[in-house]
């Protein structure tokens, strides 16, 4: 298979830092990680997540988590599930190595 590599957007870039900012990114790195297994393994479609992983305790952290990650292909739906297009791994894939990256270099 090919891997296509993707980089994240500007919009994307600026909002990780919003997210660095309000320290959320290792919560919001669980959450990508689920969402890039599940594409990794399954492509595209509907899946259910642990509603604990949307869980913020500032509302415009959990929309800041969704805006980052449906401008990688992921819609999500308001009960945790998503829904992912065919072709979104490799975006999803860049945005969790960033916050991977993000995590380390903020310990």
């Amino acid at each position: 298979t090919c891997f296509n590599s993707a980089e994240l957007t500007e919009d994307q870039l600026l909002l990780l830092l919003e997210s660095l900012e309000a320290k959320i990114v290792p919560q919001q790195l669980k959450l990508v990680r689920e969402y890039t297994s599940h594409l990794a393994q399954n492509g595209g479609g509907r899946r259910g997540v642990d509603a604990s992983l949307l869980s913020f305790s500032e509302e415009k952290d959990q929309e800041l988590t969704i805006a980052i990650v449906e401008m990688s292909g992921v819609t999500v739906q308001k009960d945790g599930s998503f829904i992912c297009m065919a072709d979104a791994f490799s975006d999803m894939a860049a945005l969790c190595v960033s916050l991977f990256i993000l995590r380390l270099l903020s310990k």
